[in-house]
């Protein structure tokens, strides 16, 4: 299934191409390129990003996902994602092979959905700039709401997808 949006998708991409290439040839050629130059100075990150998940596929035992952010540890599991996701930097997509590989391994839904909304939505690695362009007091509440709207979205996400909150 999954495959087939990925095929659609592609095939939308394919005839929006086609149709600008008839319109509006130089426009569709420069976005053309733009789109080809940003795959290419991305594909390293990326690459290294799912390189990194194999790896922690592969060494961090079910036992350990499912103990540290599994359903049974309630509110912990939930806040302790929050913070994990937080910390994590690279384009977003590549979150979500993480977060399926987390479901896998015994991780809480509400966990995994806290994640994915942290990874997001929060961002330490930038708070430095944030702070500089925004100022420190925005940067403090902003992040703040964004914690909170994290722990909330993971509840949210576990009680529709699955009947509960963890």
């Amino acid at each position: 299934m999954q495959m087939l949006g990925g095929l659609i998708y592609g095939i939308i991409v394919f005839c929006l191409y086609a149709y600008m290439f008839k319109k509006r040839k130089k426009q569709a050629s420069s976005a053309l390129k733009k789109g080809i130059v940003q795959f290419f100075n991305r594909l390293p990150m990326i690459l290294a990003i799912f390189l990194l998940i194999g790896l922690f596929d592969v060494f961090v035992p079910k036992e350990v996902v499912s103990s540290v952010v599994g359903g049974g540890r309630g509110i912990v599991s939930v806040i302790l994602s929050v913070f994990m996701g937080a910390v994590m930097m690279g384009p977003v997509a590549t979150s979500y092979p993480l977060g399926a590989m987390l479901l896998c391994k015994g991780a809480a839904v509400s966990a995994v959905a806290a994640f994915l909304y942290s990874w997001v939505m929060l961002g330490v690695t930038v708070v430095p700039f944030e702070i500089s362009v925004f100022g420190g007091r925005f940067a403090l509440v902003r992040n703040m709401f964004a914690f909170i709207g994290a722990v909330v979205m993971g509840l949210l996400t576990s009680l529709v997808l699955t009947g509960g909150p963890f």
